[in-house]
């Protein structure tokens, strides 16, 4: 027969209380990393909300159609008349749309937002008619200026978009802006 004695319980108690006191760690850590995770989603939809309000004013919203609606000249005539130097009015107006754009791309690359959110916001549109109508400057600029990357984040977004929207079988824009002559 086995006799029990005082060492035996104590050290029975003792290998409960570990396990019990590893169980209990591994439980507040889970928590703790989830809790954590909840923490950042909340930040990254924070900082995009931020971002998409601003793009959502009323100023934004002029400039975007301004910019989507007026004649795109070649490049040279493009650096004579909107140049930052010559009409900082103008530069404004597509640096506030064009840094917004090239911002949720880097965003969406990142995987901080997903592509179904920006469709679901109507983003979509807005970004394929706004690259479609200034890529030729953009991509000029790019080569003239020796800044391969310019923009990058707006193309990247620009094409997201492009291709969910295919992916879903949406029949291609057909809005009068995309004409860039007109």
């Amino acid at each position: 027969m086995v006799e029990i004695t005082y060492q035996m319980v104590l050290s029975t108690l003792q290998t409960i209380a570990l396990i019990v006191g590893i169980a209990y760690y591994l439980f507040i850590m889970r928590n703790s990393q989830r809790n954590q995770n909840i923490q950042i989603e909340t930040r990254q939809t924070q900082l995009f909300m931020q971002i998409y309000e601003k793009l959502n004013s009323e100023e934004s919203m002029k400039s975007w159609a301004e910019l989507v609606n007026q004649q795109v000249p070649d490049y040279d005539e493009f650096l004579q008349k909107y140049d930052s130097s010559v009409n900082p009015a103008h530069y404004a107006k597509r640096a506030r749309i064009w840094y917004t754009y090239n911002s949720i791309g880097e965003l969406l690359r990142m995987g901080t937002i997903k592509p179904e959110l920006l469709t679901r916001l109507k983003l979509d549109t807005q970004v394929i008619a706004m690259w479609d109508k200034w890529e030729p400057i953009i991509l000029e600029t790019r080569e003239r200026e020796n800044v391969p990357d310019n923009w990058q984040g707006f193309e990247y977004l620009y094409n997201e978009m492009k291709n969910l929207r295919e992916s879903r079988g949406y029949p291609a824009m057909t809005l009068h802006y995309l004409d860039r002559s007109s």
